[in-house]
């Protein structure tokens, strides 16, 4: 089954997160840049596969969280169209600060 899972962390140094999930999940994301993103954004992979996207919690258009029901979580990562859903919240548990497992929808 295909799984998309939403991660927040406590943590707000986007580059301190996205460091410790590249070397947990051994992945490489690269920079882009979006106002719809909070600025600064990471990703890897394309819309039709496995992809993810970390990134600020934060609308830089009207200052408010983009997920204002996980306003608590400054940064957050999207795992989308996964089918290891299982592995990767496993690896994520491993980083060293705490990453909570907000959201998984499965289709």
């Amino acid at each position: 089954m295909i799984r998309y899972d939403l991660f927040g962390f406590k943590e707000s140094d986007l580059e301190k997160v996205k460091s410790e999930i590249e070397t947990q999940l051994e992945i490489l994301f690269t920079s882009h840049e979006s106002m719809y993103k909070g600025g600064i954004y990471y990703r890897l992979g394309d819309i039709l596969s496995e992809n993810f996207e970390l990134q600020k919690n934060i609308d830089l258009l009207d200052g408010e969280p983009l997920e204002d029901e996980f306003k608590d979580f400054p940064i957050l990562l999207f795992v989308n169209r996964t089918i290891r859903s299982e592995e990767i919240v496993e690896l994520l548990t491993g980083l060293n600060f705490k990453s909570f497992h907000l959201r998984s929808t499965t289709i």
